[in-house]
């Protein structure tokens, strides 16, 4: 599904991510993790090329693509195979719920008008707002407006979901509603990357979870194996602020 090889990125002669080689198979659900500055949202920001890294190639199905080339119809053919919902929710202030799902499926698909309509209807019943299509980002809380975006997402039909960190700019009491939307774009069996701090959230989701440090990938494992058993120390200090009752031994 997704094959990743030697993806290499640096700024300012900073290594970022170094040398990266992973693959994912068809609607797994892989949770990256890690300390603020491992690169986390960067990698993710890189499968979509929002993020042009100097080296590697990333192939989603049959569609390679070498980081090198710079041809923008194939950057654009490529962004294509992949959706992705930001921190922010990044919606149009002065369009409704449906219309800001509505004009991906209109700009880029190039759907009609009545066809876009449909499906955008749609994706926001499937995330629980038909009561809040009509409804501008100004009236609804972070946590629907992030909802919103989900179903923008998923209206594109994307080979993948990129998730970067979904309820970080959420208040606590809105985040539940996210990751329950979140569940459900799961159980469509969508394969999905996410960036998440939220690790009860990623225990529960996942299917895969990735630690990367420094750049790399440290741990690859079920969330059972690296919740309960990480095979490297970093792993464990790192996962003993968020769970001091994890059972294992650090």
């Amino acid at each position: 599904m997704i094959n990743v090889q030697n993806l290499t990125l640096s700024f300012h002669h900073n290594l970022i991510l170094n040398q990266l080689n992973f693959h994912i198979r068809p609607h797994e659900i892989v949770a990256i993790i890690g300390a603020s500055g491992a690169g986390k949202s960067t990698l993710l920001r890189c499968l979509n090329l929002l993020e042009k890294p100097q080296q590697g190639k990333i192939r989603i199905d049959n569609f390679e693509f070498d980081v090198s080339c710079r041809k923008r119809h194939k950057v654009v053919a490529f962004r294509q195979q992949t959706a992705m919902v930001f921190q922010q929710f990044n919606l149009f202030q002065q369009k409704n719920a449906l219309e800001n799902v509505m004009e991906g499926l209109m700009i880029v698909k190039k759907y009609s008008k009545d066809k876009a309509k449909q499906i955008a209807y749609e994706k926001l019943v499937q995330v629980g707002l038909a009561e809040r299509i009509y409804h501008y980002p100004k009236q609804l809380s972070g946590g629907q407006q992030q909802r919103v975006a989900i179903a923008r997402a998923l209206a594109m039909e994307p080979k993948v979901l990129l998730l970067d960190e979904p309820t970080s700019a959420l208040d606590p009491e809105l985040v539940g509603e996210v990751l329950a939307t979140i569940k459900i774009a799961a159980k469509l069996g969508i394969t999905m990357i996410l960036v998440s701090h939220e690790m009860s959230f990623v225990h529960d989701i996942a299917t895969r979870v990735l630690f990367l440090d420094k750049g790399k990938i440290i741990e690859d494992d079920s969330p059972q194996q690296v919740f309960s058993n990480p095979t490297q120390q970093r792993t464990k200090d790192f996962l003993a602020r968020y769970y001091s009752a994890v059972d294992y031994e650090i």
